[in-house]
């Protein structure tokens, strides 16, 4: 048995600064922290047959986990002496994607921190699932081993022991009745901080077993972590946590009221735990048990956590770098079409006025044509009286006969309102009418299609609509409605 005391990552103020706005992004790749328990039956050989039937494991036991009702499994791979036992338990308020991504993730690990080792248990913190394999056939037993007991660094004052116990003592009898063997548990007394619980047994185990499993526990917590805001018991059969803040999926399975009468006494003849010490202690260390009853607590300072923590770091600050590319090309994306715009008006203003106005009517639609007087002229024979459609107080209109055969390319007949010299229309004037005429295309009695602007000559284009708006056209829109 191992005691660990779970320990948090250092932050100083520009870790926070680099990590903090990527927290959403960084919560799907982060790992959760891992506990690895590598045993001492003996290592393997890279590319051997041992190897090939974990790997052969490692990718069917995840998949038989996850679709189990339960999520749980256990499976057997090979012959002597390259027989490999395994079970995976997925927490029972997960769910089966879950279940089957953290298993394949604890093969991983497995093999990674406990290289070539024949047997090796991995639990996690926040990843939901615990896997073990080994040379040795565990699965015909009900022993619970390669125990890890963890306990926060942080301790709450003044908490009563009576209510831990309450609060470990109910939730282990509702696992041990539960069909999944699993229940989650809520305990609010008076002022102290609420108390949230979680234990479960493997599923295969009987109800008795699953009570002998979780009730040394209750020792464990009661001497290991009392007065401490959380921990936890793991074990390769039963695992029990507890906090102050609710950790689990859903709501609490189980709702504590009824107080314990009394915390029974320690039991002595339970393991005893002692700590490596420090480098620098002086402190004498008592003899130690039996190596049968042997059990190491090891701080969470070592390389697992510098190494996860420099990876975190890593990921956030590519991610940042990012996230500074993009903003920087979208914001150089604005200013080059600021810039392009005040290159436009600056265009504008340097040219001569009819260049202007031709320019700001031609930005207010894609459909909107600048016909080129040159053709016009050609088109209406220069004006011709044959061509006149009707005379109006701001001038004549045409009907164009000649170009494109009077038509657009898609046929659309059109007709050139020529405004006279007389009419008092300057550009501003112009310019309202065309805006004017954009507005009542609605009414179904014209279609302006362009213009043409050319030193003192005026000229609107519309569509021909014969015998429907020849009015329209000659005495312009101040009158249509």
């Amino acid at each position: 048995m191992r005691f660990l005391s779970s320990v948090g990552l250092p932050c100083h103020p520009w870790m926070a600064t680099v990590i903090l706005p990527l927290l959403l992004l960084l919560v799907p790749l982060t790992a959760a922290q891992m506990w690895p328990s590598c045993g001492e039956s003996g290592d393997y050989e890279s590319k051997s047959t041992y190897e090939a039937n974990l790997r052969l494991l490692s990718s069917t036991l995840p998949k038989k986990a996850a679709s189990s009702t339960t999520l749980f499994a256990t499976d057997t791979v090979g012959n002597v002496p390259n027989v490999i036992f395994a079970l995976a338990l997925c927490r029972g308020d997960t769910n089966s994607s879950a279940c089957e991504g953290c298993l394949v993730t604890a093969f991983q690990d497995g093999q990674e921190h406990c290289t070539n080792n024949k047997d090796a248990a991995v639990y996690y913190d926040s990843n939901p699932c615990m896997l073990r394999f080994s040379n040795q056939n565990f699965l015909a037993t009900t022993v619970n081993e390669h125990i890890l007991v963890i306990g926060s660094i942080e301790s709450l004052m003044n908490f009563p022991k009576l209510l831990l116990f309450t609060l470990l003592n109910s939730t282990a009898q509702s696992a041990v009745n539960s069909s999944r063997r699993f229940t989650t548990s809520r305990l609010d007394v008076s002022s102290f901080p609420t108390l949230y619980c979680l234990m479960q047994c493997t599923p295969d185990l009987t109800a008795d077993d699953c009570a002998a499993c979780l009730r040394p526990y209750n020792q464990y917590t009661l001497k290991y972590m009392d007065g401490k805001k959380g921990g936890r018991v793991l074990g390769t059969r039963c695992t029990m946590r507890y906090e102050t803040f609710p950790f689990f999926q859903g709501d609490p399975m189980l709702r504590i009221i009824n107080l314990a009468t009394e915390v029974p006494p320690n039991n002595n003849t339970m393991p005893i735990i002692t700590a490596n010490p420090a480098p620098q202690s002086q402190s004498p260390v008592e003899a130690p048990p039996p190596p049968e009853a042997q059990a190491t607590i090891q701080e969470l300072h070592g390389h697992n956590s510098r190494k996860r923590a420099l990876w975190i770091i890593t990921v956030a600050a590519l991610l940042l770098s990012i996230f500074l590319c993009i903003i920087c090309f979208v914001v150089w994306m604005r200013r080059r079409r600021k810039g392009t715009e005040i290159l436009h008006d600056q265009a504008a203003m340097n040219r001569p006025e009819e260049d202007a106005l031709a320019w700001r009517l031609e930005q207010k639609s894609s459909e909107f044509i600048l016909f080129d007087l040159s053709e016009i002229l050609h088109a209406t024979h220069n004006f011709s009286k044959e061509n006149l459609l009707g005379q109006g107080g701001f001038g004549p209109v045409y009907k164009f006969c000649t170009y494109f055969q009077g038509q657009l390319p898609d046929g659309t007949e059109i007709a050139v309102k020529r405004l006279a010299s007389h009419s008092g229309q300057g550009f501003t004037e112009f310019e309202n009418e065309v805006e004017l005429i954009a507005k009542l295309q609605h009414s179904n009695l014209v279609k302006l299609m362009g213009c043409c602007i050319k030193g003192e000559e005026k000229l609107l284009v519309y569509e021909y609509l014969p015998n429907k708006s020849l009015d329209f056209f000659i005495f312009g829109t101040h009158n249509v409605v």
